[in-house]
């Protein structure tokens, strides 16, 4: 058996210490104190030595992967999640991850984000009865300057083809709606209509974590150290020098006791977040030759999330999250009835590093008072500190086998986007692995092989 006992324990004591969204006797709760306490027998851990799927990483992309495996497979697959931190304390922190939107110029992702809203609609149906993600369907708000007025256009053109619902705005629409947002440099704006608002993303992966437990899902509290390679003379492949090739089956994982263990495994997803690019290395890639030369370019990065305090300011349940063409987002804080706000990460550090006593002074509150003129006088101080993956070749998640490693599956880089795409990412993992090819939504432009083809894959947004 493995330790869900651990995942239960940690995430219980942890999960309802944020301040973002909490609610006092839901009945989810109760579900989750009962499984937490059936599993706290006092019994000695047991490892898994094999299992046919092994997922390195328990967040929202790893455990629904988890999901859909079970989901589709059942008992006919044993799926194992080996997850460093089952007090999920980073999930805690990242409350801007909590947002639907479908403003996207790339097909795969207004897929996959049309896929999350619908799985979102059926949340109780799909995870757990008693599953609440706290949904408010405020929509999304895109503001475009003039210098990116035709690059916001072109991109509702793409979404209408796949039947999104926006309407574009005229800086006068966008000030009778708003009036508080400062149109004097704003061409257009672009609000959507249905399908898109924040949700609760703490309780929807706690939802996945307690339905995976349910289908047999196994997570194990340990951080992986290492892969076992084992030489297959048998196997040519291009660029490989013949009886060459070494094949990963065995990954190497030190548990919170300090204790080292091996799992042998068919098929292995690599859904680490941040800490995806260093695992990799494990399995050479990046320090190898040929096709393991070209290294998994996921980095952490990370940026700061402020609350805007006043007492006397209301925030309608209407407002939607907004995006300006600066990279500052607002949002509503659900509990306090006032505005999140914070940057979109910059493609590179090196511009927050050179800024980084003054990255607020300098970045974020010109931007934030040009558009929203009223926040002048109000309060606003550092609420926490948000992690995300970042694939620093394009900016855009990296998802499918490796070109060396044909058994290792990556899924990361997807940033904020993540947590929205989980659930059609999770799906088209497990169709890549039980149907042999994405049937749902053809994900083939996220593989690998365009960094070896030098081929960026761009979401060209307004921002």
């Amino acid at each position: 058996m493995l330790h869900i006992k651990s995942v239960c324990r940690c995430i219980q004591h942890n999960v309802y210490k944020s301040r973002y969204y909490t609610t006092r006797k839901n009945p989810f709760v109760k579900t989750w104190n009962t499984l937490s306490n059936d599993m706290l027998i006092k019994k000695r851990a047991v490892y898994p030595e094999h299992a046919d799927v092994v997922i390195i990483g328990g967040g929202f992309i790893g455990s629904s992967v988890g999901y859909w495996l079970k989901t589709r497979a059942g008992s006919g697959l044993s799926v194992v999640i080996l997850e460093k931190d089952l007090s999920y304390a980073q999930v805690q922190n990242n409350v801007s991850l909590g947002t639907l939107t479908q403003h996207f110029s790339l097909p795969e992702n207004i897929q996959l984000a049309q896929y999350s809203a619908e799985f979102f609609r059926n949340i109780k149906l799909n995870l757990n009865s008693e599953t609440d993600i706290k949904y408010r369907p405020n929509g999304n708000l895109i503001l475009a300057s003039e210098k990116y007025a035709q690059r916001l256009e072109q991109n509702v053109a793409i979404q209408k083809e796949f039947g999104v619902k926006n309407e574009l705005l005229t800086a006068a629409d966008v000030k009778e709606k708003y009036p508080w947002i400062n149109t004097t440099d704003i061409e257009l704006g672009c609000v959507s209509t249905e399908c898109e608002g924040t949700f609760n993303p703490e309780a929807f992966l706690k939802g996945l974590v307690l339905k995976n437990s349910d289908l047999g899902v196994k997570y194990v509290d340990a951080e992986v150290i290492g892969f076992d390679m084992e030489q297959q003379r048998d196997v040519l492949m291009e660029g490989v020098t013949p009886g060459g090739f070494r094949k990963i089956s065995k990954v190497t994982y030190r548990t919170k006791d300090n204790e080292e263990y091996e799992i042998k495994f068919a098929i292995c997803i690599l859904a680490a977040g941040g800490c995806s690019g260093e695992v990799a290395k494990s399995a050479q890639i990046g320090v190898g030759d040929g096709l393991l030369k070209i290294p998994l370019p996921i980095q952490h990065r990370e940026y700061n999330i402020y609350n805007i305090q006043d007492e006397n300011s209301k925030v309608s349940i209407n407002t939607p999250v907004i995006m300006d063409t600066s990279g500052l987002w607002l949002q509503q804080n659900a509990l306090d009835n006032n505005f999140l706000c914070g940057y979109t990460p910059l493609s590179t550090n090196s511009v927050k590093e050179l800024l980084a006593e003054n990255f607020y002074e300098e970045m974020i509150k010109p931007s934030l008072f040009n558009r929203y003129p009223k926040f002048q006088e109000h309060q606003i101080k550092v609420l926490r500190t948000e992690f995300q993956d970042c694939n620093t070749y394009d900016e855009t998640g990296i998802l499918g086998s490796h070109p060396y490693h044909i058994n290792l599956v990556i899924a990361a880089g997807f940033g904020k986007l993540g947590c929205q795409h989980a659930p059609g990412i999770g799906r088209a993992i497990a169709e890549s692995i039980i149907d042999g090819h994405y049937s749902s939504i053809d994900l083939t432009r996220f593989g690998f092989d365009r960094l070896l083809i030098d081929e960026p894959l761009v979401e060209f947004n307004v921002y």
